[in-house]
């Protein structure tokens, strides 16, 4: 299978998003020039990368509860959705890294615009800043493996952006789907 781009994964993820495992609290980074930080993590700026790829075809492979899996390429999207029409999504990126996405169907960002987010699960709290991507979705990228181990290992959870809160409750599913997701990519690897 050929590997494909960060760029091309992160826009079918956006997408998919958009249309349809060792806890500790990560405080942000500072960001060096050129550099955005997402809880915990930096990296260069998403916005880097060709944007000319095509993107690879998105196919779902678990679903618990309201929570799918959806392989892209190499790459995963683990997201539930909330009632009030919101998305909340994990990325798996073939190389090893995690991201976190969420759209709201009333928001209006403007692109590349950072916004605050925490997440708490359980007892534990972690804080970023997301970008909203080209879609209008919020993108935190390179986020830490402990955050994505939190809600792995997490019995609920809450998202707060601004006045916005969404609340999980169903992280048993998630767990359950990551791990048909997992499962997924490994066969596909071989």
């Amino acid at each position: 299978m050929v590997k494909k781009s960060n760029a091309a994964v992160s826009a079918v993820l956006g997408l998919v998003l958009a249309g349809a495992l060792m806890g500790a609290s990560v405080a942000p980074a500072s960001a060096a020039p050129g550099q955005v930080c997402y809880f915990g993590e930096c990296s260069a700026s998403a916005s880097s990368g060709p944007a000319s790829e095509r993107p690879a075809e998105a196919r779902q492979v678990s679903q618990h509860g309201g929570w799918r899996g959806v392989q892209i390429g190499q790459g995963a999207l683990v997201y539930d959705q909330f009632d009030n029409g919101a998305k909340f999504g994990i990325l798996l990126h073939p190389e090893g890294r995690f991201g976190l996405m969420l759209s709201h169907p009333e928001w209006r960002l403007r692109k590349g615009q950072q916004v605050d987010m925490s997440i708490r699960i359980d007892d534990e709290v972690y804080n970023g800043k997301a970008v909203v991507n080209e879609s209008g979705v919020l993108e935190a990228d390179n986020v830490g493996k402990a955050l994505v181990t939190a809600v792995y290992r997490g019995r609920k959870g809450r998202i707060t952006v601004g006045d916005y809160h969404f609340d999980m409750n169903n992280l048993a599913d998630a767990a359950a789907t990551i791990d048909d997701v997992m499962a997924s990519l490994k066969r596909a690897a071989r």
